[in-house]
């Protein structure tokens, strides 16, 4: 296991959208426990997670997870992210979101050594291709438009990279951002001292500060995750992904 890089699993029971949703059952398990396996599957290194809640710290107790209570106070994910990992000694910090049941282990290491090839950049993280039409209109789909060698131009709620009907680029794909980042220890401490940026507070996108500050974004592109679980009736998406995904293995 790699001794460079702490990975956190903010995982905030008060969500607006759905609040628990970190509690809610996926097949009679817990969400966060999803996320917490597939972490840990990673191999990466120690894992942490961060909530503020005593619900949830009890929980990822009772499964023998290292948790810690940071502040209500917290404005993201990435600032309670941080608030627990102070104290670490990581070269690199992964922010691994509590709301992604499905994410690849593999995904995680392609993002990591993507970052590590990438001096230029401060971030790394992860997309893959849409398939799905529904996608590209869905706000909490977040589309991410890249540069030739995999660097984040801009991150939308919206279709991005506009298709016009007069380009002649029928075929271009959209991409769809992993909720994801690996931070350099730096870059950590940098982004969280930054003030919310207007690009930022118009998307509800956190990533848009660090380009808004000039903060390089490095991509690997990668097979599609499961399902993220963003409001209620994402359970329901889950549950079937996780049927078709057992039936396919069998």
């Amino acid at each position: 296991m790699a001794k460079d890089c702490l990975i956190v699993i903010p995982a905030r029971y008060g969500s607006r959208r759905f609040p628990g949703k970190v509690l809610a059952p996926i097949a009679g398990k817990p969400v966060l426990q999803w996320c917490w396996e597939a972490a840990l599957k990673a191999r990466l290194g120690d894992v942490l997670i961060a909530t503020e809640h005593v619900k949830v710290l009890a929980f990822a107790r009772s499964i023998g997870a290292r948790a810690v209570l940071t502040s209500p106070r917290c404005q993201s994910g990435t600032d309670r992210v941080y608030e627990a990992a102070r104290t670490a000694r990581a070269r690199f910090v992964v922010n691994f979101q509590g709301d992604e049941p499905f994410m690849s282990p593999a995904t995680l290491a392609k993002a990591l050594k993507k970052l590590k090839v990438s001096p230029d950049c401060a971030i790394g993280t992860a997309c893959s291709r849409i398939t799905d039409r529904r996608d590209v209109l869905n706000e909490n789909c977040v589309k991410v438009a890249m540069n030739q060698a995999g660097r984040a131009l801009y991150f939308s709620r919206c279709s991005v990279p506009f298709h016009h009907a007069l380009s002649n680029l029928k075929d271009a794909p959209y991409y769809k951002h992993c909720g994801f980042y690996i931070y350099r220890r730096e870059a950590l401490e940098r982004f969280v001292k930054l003030k919310p940026s207007p690009l930022e507070r118009l998307e509800r996108l956190e990533q848009l500060r660090a380009l808004e500050h000039g903060m390089g974004i490095a991509v690997a592109q990668v097979p599609a995750p499961g399902p993220a679980i963003d409001v209620p009736g994402d359970i329901a998406a889950a549950e079937r992904f996780l049927k078709a995904a057992r039936q396919r293995t069998r």
